[in-house]
C-alpha cells in the first residue's frame, strides 16, 4: 500500500514477463532436456576419452634418447655415453618399477652401476696354477704360488701408471671408477677383511692392459663339515660372492688341475648355483698337463673334467677345454716328455689372447646382461600373474559357495525363528552358537584348503610356464626359453613363498609386459644397444 503507482505498475509489468518467460520454457521444456542430454552426454564421452588419451600416453615408452638407424648411416657422437645412458633408462624406467612391486625385490642384485672396468674372474681348485697364470700375464711375481691354498681372499689386480698402491676392502667399496663394488657391503665385514686391490706399477713388457682388472678368488676346497650358515667354513656367503662378481666379470677362467679335475664339492657348488646361466662366459682350462706322464693319463684327466662338466652345464655338447701349462714350467731339459708341449704353449697363448680380449668384450657383455634381466623379469611376471590369477579365481569360488552354502540359509533360518518361533527363546541362541561355530570352523578348513591349493600351484609352475609360452612351441622346440626357465624357476618359487597369501601380490598389466617386448623387439632398445657397441669397437680398432 506504501507503493507508488508507478512501482506497481513497474511490479506488474515485471510479473508478467516473468510468467511469460515462464510460459515459454514450459513449452520449449523437451528441447531444453534434450539439450542437457546431449551435453551431458558429450561432456562424459570427452572426458572419457580424455582419460583413455592419457592412460594410453602413460603406457608409451617415452625414451630420454632417439633409437637411430646406424647401420643405415646416422650417427652417434659418442657411443659410450649414449650406451651408459640407455642401459641406465632401462634399468630404471621398466626394471625398477616391477622389481620394487616384487617380495624382496628379487633383481636389485642383478642392475648395472656405472662406470665400471672391465674384469677377467680367475676361478678354480686350490693348486690349479690360477696364481701362476695371474703372475705370468702381470710379467712380475705378485701372488703367492704353492702346492696348498695360498690366498683366502678375492684379490683385485690392476695396472697403474704411478706406483703400486694397496686398497683394503672398506677402501675398494668406495672406488669411484667402480661403482658397483659398493654393493658387496651387504656381504658384511668378514667379506670386507678378505677383499683388496693391488694396482700395480707394470713393466713395458708386460701383456697385461691398462684399463682391466683381473680377480684371483680363493681356491675351492671341501671342509670337513659342511654348514650352511658359514658358507662352507669360510665366514660370508662365498657362493653369493662368486655369483656377484661372475655376473659382472666380462670373462670367467675356470682352472682345472689333473690331480682335482672338477671333483671337489664346493666347485660343483659353484658351477651349478654361483655361475648358473653364464657359460657363454667360460673359458676352460685343463691346466698343469706337463705333469702328466702318458696319453692314457691325459685322456683319462680330460674325460674326467668332461664328464663332471656334463653333469653341471646343460648342454649335450662339452664346451671347449683349453689344455696347457703355466710359462716356465716346462724349462727342465731332464725330463723326457711324451706329450705335445708346444700344442699345449699355443694353447696357453689362445687362452691369453681371450683374456686380453675380455676388455673389448665389455659393453657386449652389459648388453646381454641387460637383455637376460629383461627377459627373466619378462618371465616372472608372466608366471607369477597366471598363478596370481588362478589362486584368486580359487578363492573367490570358495568364498562364493560359503556365502550361498551357508550365508543364505542362515539368513532365511533366522528369520524363520523370528518370525515363526513362539518356543523358549534360549533355542534361537543355541542355534546361532552353533551355526556361528560352524561359520567358523568352515572359514578355516576353507583357509586351509587355499593355503594347500596354493603350495599345489607352486609346485606346478612347470605347468604354468608352458601354459604362458604355449604359442612359442608350436613349431620350434624353445630352448633357449627352457634354459631361460630353468634359472627363473627358484626365484618364482622364492616370490611366489614371499607372498603370503599369493592373492596378495600385485597385479602387473599385460601393457607393462607389452613394454619390456617393445625393448626386446628386433627394432628396439636391445638391438640399437648392438649397433652402438659394434660402433665403438670399430671406433677404439680405428683409434689403435
Amino acid at each position: 500500500s506504501s507503493l507508488s503507482p508507478l512501482s506497481r505498475c513497474s511490479l506488474a509489468r515485471l510479473r508478467g514477463m516473468l510468467l511469460h518467460w515462464l510460459e515459454e520454457l514450459r513449452r520449449g521444456d523437451r528441447q531444453v532436456l534434450y539439450g542437457s542430454v546431449l551435453g551431458l552426454t558429450a561432456f562424459t564421452g570427452a572426458g572419457y576419452l580424455y582419460v583413455q588419451w592419457r592412460t594410453q600416453h602413460a603406457k608409451k615408452l617415452r625414451r630420454p634418447y632417439i633409437i637411430k638407424d646406424l647401420a643405415g648411416g646416422e650417427a652417434v657422437e659418442d657411443p659410450e655415453q649414449e650406451l651408459t645412458r640407455v642401459v641406465s633408462w632401462l634399468q630404471d624406467a621398466i626394471v625398477r618399477p616391477l622389481d620394487a612391486r616384487l617380495p624382496g625385490r628379487p633383481f636389485e642384485h642383478d642392475l648395472l652401476a656405472f662406470p665400471f672396468t672391465p674384469m677377467v674372474l680367475v676361478v678354480g681348485n686350490h693348486s690349479a696354477g690360477k696364481s701362476t697364470f695371474i703372475n705370468s700375464l702381470l710379467g712380475i711375481t705378485v701372488q703367492e704360488t704353492g702346492v696348498a691354498p695360498t690366498d683366502d681372499g678375492f684379490t683385485v689386480l690392476q695396472r697403474n701408471q704411478g706406483t703400486n698402491e694397496v686398497e683394503d676392502g672398506p677402501t675398494l667399496l668406495s672406488c669411484p671408477e667402480n661403482r658397483p663394488f659398493k654393493e658387496l657391503q651387504r656381504f658384511g665385514q668378514p667379506f670386507w677383511g678378505h677383499f683388496r686391490r693391488k694396482k700395480l706399477k707394470l713393466p713395458e713388457e708386460t701383456m697385461m692392459p691398462y684399463g682391466l682388472q683381473v680377480v684371483d678368488t680363493p681356491g675351492m676346497i671341501d671342509m670337513p663339515v659342511k654348514t650352511e650358515s658359514m658358507a662352507g667354513g669360510r665366514g660370508y656367503n662365498f657362493l653369493e660372492v662368486v655369483r656377484w662378481f661372475a655376473k659382472r666379470a666380462d670373462l670367467i677362467l675356470l682352472l682345472f688341475d689333473p690331480d682335482r679335475p672338477g671333483t671337489t664339492g664346493e666347485s660343483l657348488d659353484v658351477l651349478t648355483r654361483s655361475m648358473a646361466g653364464l657359460d657363454h662366459k667360460f673359458v676352460i682350462v685343463l691346466n698343469k698337463v706337463d705333469q702328466l706322464d702318458s696319453s692314457v693319463d691325459f685322456a683319462r684327466a680330460y674325460g674326467t673334467l668332461g664328464w663332471a662338466l656334463s653333469k653341471v652345464i646343460p648342454r649335450k655338447d662339452i664346451p671347449q677345454i683349453y689344455t696347457m701349462y703355466n710359462a716356465g714350467i716346462d724349462e727342465n731339459p731332464t725330463r723326457q716328455h711324451k706329450l705335445p708341449l708346444e700344442a699345449f704353449r699355443q694353447k696357453r697363448e689362445e687362452v691369453i689372447a681371450e683374456v686380453l680380449r675380455a676388455k673389448s668384450r665389455h659393453w657386449d657383455n652389459v648388453i646381454t646382461s641387460t637383455e637376460d634381466t629383461l627377459r627373466q623379469l619378462e618371465m616372472v611376471c608372466k608366471v607369477t600373474g597366471a598363478v596370481r590369477q588362478r589362486v584368486r579365481k580359487q578363492a573367490t569360488e570358495v568364498l562364493s559357495y560359503c556365502v550361498f552354502g551357508l550365508g543364505l540359509p542362515g539368513l532365511v533360518l533366522a528369520r524363520l525363528l523370528q518370525t515363526k518361533w513362539t518356543g523358549p527363546k534360549w533355542v534361537p541362541a543355541g542355534l546361532a552358537a552353533a551355526y556361528a561355530l560352524l561359520g567358523y570352523g568352515t572359514s578355516r578348513f576353507m583357509t586351509e584348503y587355499l593355503r594347500q591349493f596354493e603350495r599345489l600351484q607352486v609346485a606346478d609352475l612347470d605347468s604354468y610356464f608352458e601354459e604362458a609360452y604355449a604359442w612359442f612351441f608350436i613349431h620350434i622346440d624353445a630352448e633357449d626359453l627352457r634354459g631361460r626357465w630353468a634359472t627363473v624357476r627358484p626365484r618364482v618359487a622364492n616370490i611366489l613363498a614371499a607372498a603370503s597369501p599369493i592373492a596378495s601380490l600385485p597385479e602387473i598389466a599385460p601393457w607393462e609386459i607389452t613394454r619390456i617386448d617393445d625393448c626386446l623387439a628386433s627394432d628396439g632398445d636391445i638391438w640399437y644397444l648392438r649397433l652402438l657397441a659394434k660402433m665403438l669397437r670399430g671406433s677404439k680398432v680405428g683409434n689403435a
